[in-house]
């Protein structure tokens, strides 16, 4: 779902009694993608959300990855895991000075940011994680932070299908 119409054809997350916050602080490093894949597969464990593991550990990744490849290595990078009955949301947040942007409709060989430099060919377009993000995850988008100055967060829901 885009997050353009998220807002209108979502129902809310809905926080039911015995829901639990996960939170990670992690520097931004070549190391965090794994300590935050790490960090989500122990947070799901083998509980009632097993099955949704695989993902939760491919999209993180994703996020994480992008997160850390536009922050500079003195920046923190928060990761945030919010479990329910019905599913989790995980939200990534960095200190990068650029919005996140969402993948264009068709395709990624686009600017990663608007008005920004094209992919050189041959390169990993930067807008892949978010591509990956938008055809698994049930619901994403991204938010502006209330911490410093024009950062975002990137978040994704998994759903159980209750």
């Amino acid at each position: 779902m885009h997050p353009d119409t998220a807002a209108l054809a979502r129902p809310a997350f809905r926080v039911a009694a015995g829901a639990r916050p996960y939170l990670l602080t992690a520097p931004s490093r070549p190391g965090t993608p794994k300590t935050a894949r790490d960090f989500v597969r122990a947070v799901l464990g083998d509980g009632p959300l097993a099955a949704l593991r695989d993902t939760a550990v491919l999209l993180t990744s994703e996020a994480v990855t992008r997160a850390h490849l536009r922050t500079p290595g003195s920046a923190d990078i928060l990761l945030r895991v919010l479990t329910a009955p019905q599913g989790l949301r995980i939200s990534v947040h960095d200190e990068g000075p650029a919005p996140v942007p969402s993948p264009a409709p068709k395709g990624l060989r686009r600017a990663p940011v608007q008005g920004g430099p094209p992919c050189p060919p041959g390169d990993r377009d930067p807008a892949h994680g978010l591509l990956l993000i938008s055809r698994l995850a049930d619901d994403w988008g991204t938010t502006p932070f209330e911490g410093p100055p024009h950062t975002t967060s990137l978040w994704f829901e998994l759903h159980t299908g209750r």
